[in-house]
Formats: C-alpha cells, structure tokens, sequence
C-alpha cells in the first residue's frame, strides 16, 4: 500500500466535515477553502484577503493538491465559509487529524489550559449585558503536548468559568492513559480529579480557595511544617534569563500527613500535595517580589521532578499561546463573524502544527518566512511535517 504523507492525511481527515451550504450553490468545495486557509496562513497569511492574495499568487501549486475548477473565491466567500462551519465537528476533525498516529507515551505531559480571542467581540459588547444586547468574546480550552510541541484538542465555551465544563471532554476525547495532566485552578475538581485517574493518568492540579477545606488544610499544614525536610520532600531551583533572576523552592506534603477534616481522602489517587515558593527580582529596576502556590497530585515523586513538571505547565503559554499571538496575530484578530473566529483558531493551530513539526531547528515566524517564499519549502512543510509522530514518539528536542 501506498503510504500517505502529511498532505494526504490532513485532507483526509476533513472529508467528513460537512459543507454548510446548500448543495445546488456551492462553487467553491469545501475543502479547497479550507486547504487554501492553512496553506496561507503557515506562509504569514492572517486576513481574509491576504489569504485571496496567496490563493492567486499560487493557484498553480495549489493545483498540485486539488481541482480549483472555479479558482479562488472572494474574501468575503471565504468569511461566509469558514464562519458557517459547525464549530464542534471542526474540533473532532482536527483532532481526529492531530492525533492520528501518536501513541502518547507514559509520563509525557498534556497542559490543559483557556485561551481568551480578545479581538472577537468589541469592546463595548464584552462591557454591555447580554441582556442588553452583549457579547462575550470567543473562549477556548486547549490541550498542549510540548513533548510532540503539537495542539492535541480545541473546545469552544462561552466564557472562562465554562471551562470546567470543557476539561471533561477533552479529557474524554483524549487517550491519556500513563500522562500527567496539569491544569490551573479552574480545574480543581474532584469529578475532574476522578475522570484522570480513571483513565489510569496522573494529575497535577492548581489549588486555590475554590476547594476552601483542602485548601485551608493544605495551607495550615505547610505554615506548621518543619524546618528541615527530608530531601525528596524539598527542592531549591535558582535561574536567570529574561532580565529576572527567580528562586523557587518547592516542599511537599504526603495526603495521610494532612487534616481528617481537609477531606483529602474524597480525592481520588491524591498522594502529595505541594507548596512552591518564588521569589522574583528584575535586574533592571531591583523590583523584588515574591509568590506561594499549592498544588495538588497522584505522582508519587520527588521535590525535584514536581518543581520542573509544575513550571513546566506554562509550556502552553510559552509554547502556544504566545505564538499564536505574536507570530499569527490572533489576540488582534478581529473575525466575528458567526463562527469565524473559533474555526480559524483551528486553522491557526493546525499551521502551528504543521510548522513545528518540521524539524528544521528555526523559529516558527523563519518557517512562515521560508513558506511565502519558497513553494519547495512549503510543499516540505505540508507534506513531511508529521512523519516524526507517525512512529508514536516525541521528538529528540
């Protein structure tokens, strides 16, 4: 059998995505306006006529993929388009696409976290009830693995507080067996807590005073600790960069070493919790600033190892989040029409994808650079992309 590249794959996994338009109307298929977005967009591409300008500029390489019997469609055809997509089977597409292949590891790390597009409602309608005529601006949640540096899911929810609501789906979604999850504060829940460990994963999760009895007793027993700790249970970190020098101290806790009326055996598979300690000092303006976090988790493991995997829970800001904004212009975006902007949030990250994941060692925006201008470099980007998570492991980074 022939076997399928990057290209083909994607493409694949779109077919069953349904075109919104009425049959007898369609002059532009589906899918050749969905392959011309991604394509534009990993070559710099963010507006809809940037994405028109690239679709002439290069028909005939985007001829090498599909028909284009009708050529490219005008940029309000493609608004039109994109924004009447169903949001939520564009999510199971795209996951359907992303972890096609990959077997997740033990022990690799999946960041769940939202994202807020500020640009995809105004101002004055994220200010005004909705009542009163109001609109919040698009939320979605995320699933990141920085050991495939891939966007694994997307779910779209009205607001920030409907995240609690969207973690179990992805969770559901996703075959976590083995991972670790770590999520902020939102998702300190048992029922979250119950559906991980259910899956035979591990969690680390951000506790704050939205589980007042466990946090209260994770807070009392850490202020009425001992100074001198057994060496698994302490871990010092000291580092510099980004004009801050920046300490942290980390100290656990076993769950039996806790208050009875902490309620810290309702959690399911809940072993430690943890304290981390900051201390934060600009070296410009000598700003010095300190900060304590708990946490809560199933991992039997040491100071150390839980110091690295909870700051290593930014990935998703570090790694995601702040490419989508600086380098695909999403925070300014201002697509509001009907679905637009969660389904290009999709497109965005299907490009992020495909750019990370070839393995070339430049920085994303050279890549986009590199895909304006050269149709080579950009036929390797779509069409090789994926072969290191094909074989089910992380790349060597």
């Amino acid at each position: 059998m022939e076997s399928k590249n990057s290209c083909h794959l994607l493409l694949e996994s779109f077919e069953e995505l349904e075109d919104p338009r009425s049959a007898q109307r369609v002059k532009y298929p589906l899918n050749e306006i969905v392959f011309l977005a991604v394509t534009a967009v990993i070559s710099g591409a963010n507006e809809w006529d940037e994405i028109v300008d690239f679709g002439q500029e290069k028909l005939e390489w985007l001829r090498k993929y599909l028909k284009y019997e009708q050529g490219i469609p005008a940029h309000d055809t493609i608004n039109r388009v994109i924004g009447m997509i169903n949001y939520r089977a564009f999510e199971k597409c795209f996951l359907s696409w992303a972890t096609l292949g990959i077997s997740l590891p033990g022990g690799v790390v999946i960041n769940l976290d939202g994202k807020k597009l500020r640009s995809s409602a105004t101002k004055r309608e994220q200010q005004t009830a909705h009542a009163q005529g109001g609109k919040s601006a698009v939320h979605l949640v995320e699933a990141w693995c920085g050991a495939f540096q891939m966007c694994l899911a997307q779910y779209k929810v009205a607001n920030k507080s409907n995240e609690i609501a969207a973690i179990p789906v992805i969770l559901n979604w996703l075959e976590i067996e083995g991972c670790i999850i770590t999520i902020d504060a939102i998702g300190c829940q048992r029922s979250i807590a119950d559906q991980i460990h259910g899956k035979k994963a591990d969690y680390i999760l951000a506790l704050k005073e939205n589980q007042e009895g466990l946090y209260l007793g994770v807070t009392e027993s850490f202020d009425n600790l001992e100074a001198e700790l057994a060496s698994e249970r302490y871990a010092e970190q000291a580092e510099q960069g980004h004009g801050r020098e920046e300490k942290r101290i980390c100290r656990t806790i076993p769950t039996h070493e806790l208050p009875e009326w902490s309620w810290a055996d309702k959690w399911a598979g809940l072993k430690q919790v943890v304290e981390v300690y900051a201390e934060r000092k600009v070296i410009a303006s000598g700003e010095f600033s300190t900060e304590k976090r708990y946490y809560i988790t199933s991992l039997d493991c040491d100071a150390v190892r839980l110091n690295q995997l909870i700051r290593g829970h930014w990935a998703i800001e570090n790694q995601l989040h702040w490419a989508m904004d600086v380098q695909f212009g999403e925070d300014a975006s201002r697509k509001r029409s009907r679905n637009a902007a969660a389904n290009f949030g999709l497109i965005r990250r299907i490009g992020l994808n495909l750019l990370k994941g070839y393995a070339e060692k430049i920085s994303v925006g050279r890549k986009m650079n590199k895909c304006a201008i050269s149709d080579a470099y950009r036929e390797k980007i779509i069409e090789t992309a994926r072969s290191r998570e094909l074989g089910g492991k992380p790349p060597d980074t």
